[in-house]
Order: structure tokens, then sequence, then C-alpha cells
């Protein structure tokens, strides 16, 4: 969904930076800040040399200065280190541009509850009938695929696993 929203050209139009930072289980404030930089610097030589996370983040807030972005932090994990994301994420906030965004994505509630500034958004799989179908057709090519039982007993338990 977060993809399907980064993509859409409403979006694009919209802001003046996109970027997108897969967070994964390792939470490093002085990697995701160089992933940022290398989404709203033209120049790489301004910052590739630099391993200082507090110079990295004044050459972050050189760059986003009056421009509105929406920052998509994907895949979070990391729920213990709440001072490390709030020096990570203050050039962002200290941005006076209306409209800028960070949106988060997680499947660990505590993650949500720890960066939330708004409600979090609860996306539920789909009904196991649905779900049959859609894999049906992903695994067999075809949602009316009805051959081999033991195939169709395999996938249902796959399908189930998934959710």
């Amino acid at each position: 969904l977060a993809r399907f929203v980064y993509r859409d050209q409403r979006i694009r139009d919209y802001f003046d930076l996109q970027i997108w930072v897969c967070v994964s289980t390792k939470f490093n404030e002085v990697r995701l800040t160089l992933e940022i930089l290398e989404h709203v610097c033209e120049d790489k030589q301004e910052y590739e040399n630099i391993s200082n996370f507090n110079v990295l983040q004044e050459i972050l807030m050189r760059n986003i200065r009056n421009k509105r972005f929406l920052l998509v932090l994907d895949d979070m994990w990391e729920d213990n280190d709440r001072n490390g994301w709030t020096k990570l994420l203050a050039p962002l906030k200290s941005n006076q541009v209306n409209g800028c965004m960070v949106l988060a994505t997680t499947r660990s509630t505590s993650v949500a509850k720890m960066i939330g500034t708004m409600d979090e958004v609860r996306l539920s799989g789909l009904d196991e009938k649905e779900f049959w179908l859609f894999f049906k057709g992903c695994a067999f090519g075809n949602e009316n695929y009805e051959g081999d039982p033991s195939l169709q007993s395999i996938g249902k338990h796959i399908a189930k696993t998934l959710k």
C-alpha cells in the first residue's frame, strides 16, 4: 500500500522530494541519514566521505530547507532507541514548509506507538476464501484451478499460514 501511494502521480506532483528508505532490523542513524541524503542531494560528493552524524544532519537540513517532502521509512522494527529516532528525524521536523509527511511501515505495534503522531492504520489480510483464490491465481496461474488434490491441500495450508 505504501509503495502504491509513493508511486501515485498526485503524490509526485505534490511533493518536491520523495524519499524511500528501508529501515529493517538494524537501526543506524548514520546509515539512514546517508540513505536519505542519496535522495535529496544532487551531488554525492557533498556527503559521501562524511561519517559524523551531526555534520550529515546539517547537510540534510540544508538540502530539505524550503522543500515539501515525503519520507517513507519502510519495514521498521526497532523500538528500543526512541532518542535515536528523535535525533534522526530532527532536521526533518525543523523544516518550515507545510505539508511534509513521514510515513512509516511496520508489523510491530510497539514501533507504531513509538513513532506515532497520529493513529495507526491497521491492514488486515484478505478473508480466507478470497486469499485462497488469490493464492491459486499466483501459484497455479488460475484462480479456478482444481487439479492435483495433494497440491491443493498443500496450497491451502500455505495460504492459511500466510493469511
